[in-house]
C-alpha cells in the first residue's frame, strides 16, 4: 500500500472523529449561515476522503450512505441534546457536501485510483 493511501485513510479516521465530536459539543455563537458551510464542507470532506479509501464501488457506495445516515443521525441526537438544535437545513448542508464529493470524485476516479496505488 502506497504512503499516500495510507496517509488518505488516517486523515479520514481523523475527520470522522471531528465531525461527530464537532456535531456533539456545544457551540458558540457564530455568523448566520456559517454552519451550513462548514456541515457543507465537513461532510464533502468525510465523503470525499471516504471515496479515496475504498475501491471497491460497492464499499464507496456504502461508505456515501453511511456519510448520509450519519449527517442525519447527528442532527438527530442533537435535537435531544440541551445545547443544541435539530435543523433540516443542516441535514441539507450535509447531504450537499456528500453530493458533490461524489461529483467531483467519479469522473476523475481512475486518476486518483492511480495516484494513491489502489489497483
Amino acid at each position: 500500500m502506497k504512503p499516500l493511501l495510507v496517509a488518505v485513510r488516517t486523515l479520514l479516521i481523523v475527520v470522522l472523529v471531528v465531525v461527530v465530536w464537532a456535531s456533539l459539543k456545544p457551540t458558540g455563537s457564530t455568523i448566520a449561515g456559517s454552519d451550513k458551510i462548514a456541515h457543507f464542507l465537513a461532510y464533502a470532506a468525510l465523503s470525499g476522503l471516504g471515496l479515496l479509501s475504498f475501491g471497491r464501488v460497492w464499499f464507496q457506495a456504502g461508505f456515501v450512505v453511511f456519510c448520509l445516515l450519519l449527517g442525519g443521525t447527528m442532527e438527530i441526537m442533537q435535537g435531544m441534546l440541551p445545547h443544541r438544535v435539530m435543523g433540516w437545513d443542516d441535514m441539507l448542508a450535509n447531504a450537499l457536501g456528500v453530493a458533490v464529493a461524489v461529483a467531483v470524485y467519479w469522473p476523475l476516479r481512475s486518476w486518483f485510483d492511480r495516484l494513491l496505488g489502489k489497483w
